[in-house]
């Protein structure tokens, strides 16, 4: 055992002289600064008169790296049991003295039996390292410490001072992690002349994430200064050793690997649009989820189509995702209140289930707001109270109370079909005018107004509508007083395009936007009086 440890210290020196020669001209030392801690497994061999022979220990290790050339450590050495140790015929008599004693037997003190001995050592060890930049890092280690005997061994335990020397061999697997070979001849009191250890074990640096930011805490060589070295970017990440960036995303190839955890080759490793580097330090978003807010739109498409919050599921406020606004519902992400209805969109779809695209959902002249907030009408039903006439029109022009029947107004809807561009009626519509006529002069007094509405279409003139619709208005107005009704109580009226009864057809128009109503005040039993159409 004497001979295999002198050897490896031995072994140890000759590998390092080399590298020795080939650092001798570094000029500029490294702070390191990074502590580590190395468990242990070995074997003990003692000389000397104390009886002890080889036997197994464990060891704990913590170390500081001072610089590129020394660390600090401290170490324990325990053996729990060494009583195998004793050789089974070798104890102390009561006096102290050591004798021969029967096979399988040990020390006794009265009836007393000491059947386990124990070693524990503590030492304060300078290493002195001479390729701490490379994977291989031989080094040799001199210092002192304690040695702890148990009372099987000394039958009252002791504590004597040892100094050591030696050397090993760490292999760096990585920034943080190597493995170890150590052997040490420790020079010791009370009778053991001296003891030699040899261990194997492991080393775990902490703090590995600051190598990102700080290239100098790495422990082999980082010739692009990015946190990673050489030989884990040519080995494990395939990135180039010279080039901080390998990517070109902004981000150094350490603090994607290290912290981030992103790829080092892909630019975008969610593949939503936005490089990693611009993730990271200009939106803040997650370079590992394509949807970071988790509305139903990638980062990318937040960023550059939409320009909505990547990190705000709800950019506006309206209650509804940034995603379902724009696939679902097509609002617009950035404003609460696509149709400026008074509503927002979330309520128009969660509560009140009207169009937030639409301000007047039931086109009854009331915006969506007007009747939800305003009026308390139903904004899905044009004619809230059924007496007839749609709740805009009993708001608007004939001030009824929109939410009660009884005070509606009379209204006749006439469908007639009026050729391009022309007012002039069809003898197969008078019938329907004729009704109108009847109802005014069975209840004499009673007041009508006529108005014109025509449909939309993409190349529509509302001028030209508003006065299309009007000369029809007044057609049914000359047709009225034609049959008796007083010219007095008639009024006419055209809005075009402005009143619509559903939505238009942009190509082809629609034929229930193109009607005349009338309206009648004064009438007695409305109910004997049908809708002419119906």
């Amino acid at each position: 055992m004497k001979k295999l440890a002198l050897s490896f210290i031995a072994l140890t020196a000759m590998l390092a002289m080399p590298a020795f020669a080939d650092n001798a001209d570094v000029q500029e030392e490294k702070e390191f600064g990074k502590w580590y801690f190395s468990p242990g497994i070995g074997f003990a061999n003692f000389e000397g008169d104390e009886g002890l022979k080889d036997g197994m220990f464990i060891t704990g290790r913590l170390g500081y790296e001072y610089n590129e050339w020394w660390t600090i450590e401290g170490s324990v050495i325990f053996a729990p049991s060494l009583d195998e140790n004793i050789g089974g015929n070798v104890g102390k008599d009561e006096n102290g003295n050591w004798i021969d004693m029967p096979q399988g037997n040990s020390y006794s003190k009265g009836d007393k039996y000491f059947d386990s001995t124990y070693m524990a050592q503590f030492y304060v060890d300078a290493l002195f390292h001479f390729t701490r930049l490379e994977r291989l890092d031989p080094y040799l280690t001199f210092g002192a410490g304690v040695t702890l005997y148990g009372e099987d061994i000394t039958g009252d335990g002791a504590t004597s001072m040892t100094i050591r020397g030696g050397g090993g061999i760490m292999y760096h697997l990585s920034d943080t992690w190597s493995l170890r070979a150590d052997a040490r001849i420790n020079l010791a009191g009370y009778n053991t002349e001296f003891n030699m250890t040899a261990d194997v074990g492991v080393v775990w640096r902490w703090g590995a994430d600051k190598i990102a930011q700080d290239p100098t805490f790495s422990l082999l060589t980082d010739s692009d200064g990015d946190g990673l070295s050489d030989i884990d970017e040519m080995d494990i990440y395939k990135t180039d050793p010279n080039d901080p960036d390998s990517d070109n995303d902004g981000l150094t190839d350490g603090e994607e690997v290290l912290k981030y955890k992103t790829n080092p080759l892909v630019a975008d490793t969610d593949g939503d649009g936005l490089i990693d580097g611009d993730e990271v330090k200009k939106y803040r978003t997650n370079p590992l989820n394509k949807d970071t807010d988790g509305d139903g739109l990638t980062d990318g498409e937040e960023v550059i189509k939409t320009e909505t919050d990547p990190n705000n599921p709800d950019t506006d406020g309206d209650g509804l995702k940034d995603g379902e606004e724009v696939f679902t519902h097509q609002t617009y992400p950035l404003v609460k209140d696509s149709d400026n209805d008074g509503l927002t969109d979330g309520e128009e779809v969660k509560k009140h289930n009207t169009d937030p695209l639409n301000p007047d959902s039931d086109w009854d002249f009331l915006s969506d707001g007007a009747e939800v907030i305003d009026y308390k009408t139903n904004p899905r039903d044009p004619d809230t109270d059924k007496g007839g006439v749609r709740d805009g029109h009993e708001v608007i022009y004939d001030q009824t109370e929109p939410l009660v029947k009884s005070d509606d107004v009379l209204m006749f809807e006439l469908k007639i079909n009026f050729d391009t561009d022309a007012s002039i009626i069809k003898p197969e519509f008078f019938a329907q005018i004729d009704k109108v006529a009847k109802a005014m002069l069975d209840n004499p007094g009673s007041t009508a107004i006529i108005e014109g509405h025509a449909d939309k279409r993409a190349k529509s003139s509302r001028s030209h509508n508003e006065k299309l619709s009007t000369s029809r208005a007044k057609a049914v107005y000359d047709y009225l007083i034609a049959r008796g009704v007083p010219a007095q109580s008639l009024k006419y009226v055209g809005y075009g395009f402005r009143h619509p009864k559903v939505e238009n057809d942009p190509v082809n128009g629609n034929l229930e936007n193109r009607r005349v109503e009338v309206y009648i005040t004064g009438i007695n039993g409305k109910e004997k009086y049908t809708n002419p159409t119906k």
